[in-house]
């Protein structure tokens, strides 16, 4: 469980806990070595509630939600922010945060999850989905091409061409 300042999870326990909702409902070890043989996880919960999360972890990235700013261009993408002041000694120390997003894409047949944490971001902003929010962006959709996976969104053209006339 992570929630609040009652309870603690690192970042790695918290990707890896996205992984059961990403394979619906088995959790799975987690391992940063490509493998063609399927892996075996251990079943959770339903998949019908892997299939519910998933769509709230899409909404929390969308319009409204507070992880706008990881979704990517091309690729559908789902997760949650967070944001939580530092402790120093026995209190929380003014000022110094850690801010994170813990995301996957994409989000109807995920491939991958990526968590990103900022230690006390200096920029201004502190919220997780403000910092940490546009690097996991990045990292999904630059990790997604490398992958050779296709797009499952509508890409807009970037480049607008328009014919200009020239008077010589």
């Amino acid at each position: 469980m992570s929630y609040g300042y009652g309870l603690s999870a690192s970042l790695f326990q918290m990707a890896r806990s996205y992984t059961a909702f990403a394979h619906d409902g088995n959790i799975i070890p987690t391992t940063i070595l490509k493998s063609s043989e399927p892996v075996a996880g251990t079943k959770v919960f339903s998949e019908e509630h892997a299939k519910q999360v998933r769509h709230m972890l899409w909404l929390a990235a969308g319009p409204g939600g507070t992880g706008q700013k990881a979704q990517t261009v091309g690729y559908s993408v789902g997760g949650k922010s967070g944001t939580a002041r530092k402790q120093v000694g026995k209190s929380y120390a003014s000022g110094k945060y850690r801010s994170w997003f813990t995301g996957m894409a994409p989000i109807d047949k995920p491939r991958i999850v990526v968590a990103v944490m900022i230690d006390e971001p200096s920029a201004g902003a502190y919220y997780g989905g403000t910092v940490a929010g546009p690097v996991f962006s990045e990292v999904v959709q630059q990790t997604l091409r490398l992958m050779s996976v296709q797009p499952d969104m509508s890409v807009k053209p970037q480049i607008v061409v328009q014919p200009v006339e020239e008077s010589f």
